[in-house]
């Protein structure tokens, strides 16, 4: 779809999704520096940093799911296409849509269950062992994720509802 032909939706969710490449880019460049930190400081000064392999852990897993979002605004997540290919058109685009107002159920009941999860007492009195600091914050990319998932799955169901029924009036 041409950039003039996009609706507020798409283009915020493609802002939305720039947005998580930085994020992703700023993470990836701390890992690195974390890790040739700790390495510097083991092998040279004898003296490793304590918390560096959690807090690596921490920015693995919130690239993780930054990634995976950004492949769904993409439209690059993983599908299995063998047996759907294989049907006529209308039933491939009803597969699709199928498929997606599943996940975006899914990513909706996962939402729902993390804010209460995050809410609850447990949670809020977990500590990172090494870092000393509440888990709280590193649990907050679940949320996030299904968030920024829902919203890049809206915008392209959108979009595409839009060009499937200006395809539908154009042949009438």
């Amino acid at each position: 779809m041409s950039a003039r032909h996009d609706t507020w939706l798409s283009q915020a969710s493609r802002r939305l999704a720039g947005l998580e490449q930085l994020v992703c880019s700023v993470l990836i460049a701390a890992f690195g520096v974390l890790l040739i930190a700790n390495v510097f400081a083991r092998y040279v000064l004898n003296s490793p940093i304590f918390f560096a392999s959690e807090l690596a852990v921490y920015i693995l897993i919130w690239m993780a799911f930054l990634a995976i979002s950004i492949s769904i605004h993409h439209d690059q997540h993983v599908r299995l296409t063998m047996l759907v290919g294989l049907l006529p058109t209308p039933a491939q685009r009803a597969c699709y849509w199928l498929t997606e107002l599943v996940c975006v159920a899914m990513l909706a009941v996962i939402l729902w269950y993390a804010i209460g999860w995050l809410r609850s007492p447990s949670v809020g009195y977990d500590i990172a062992i090494t870092l000393d600091w509440p888990k709280w914050h590193f649990y907050l990319i679940v949320p996030i994720f299904c968030a920024t998932s829902i919203f890049h799955l809206i915008a392209r169901l959108s979009d595409r509802s839009r060009t499937v029924f200006t395809l539908v009036s154009d042949e009438d």
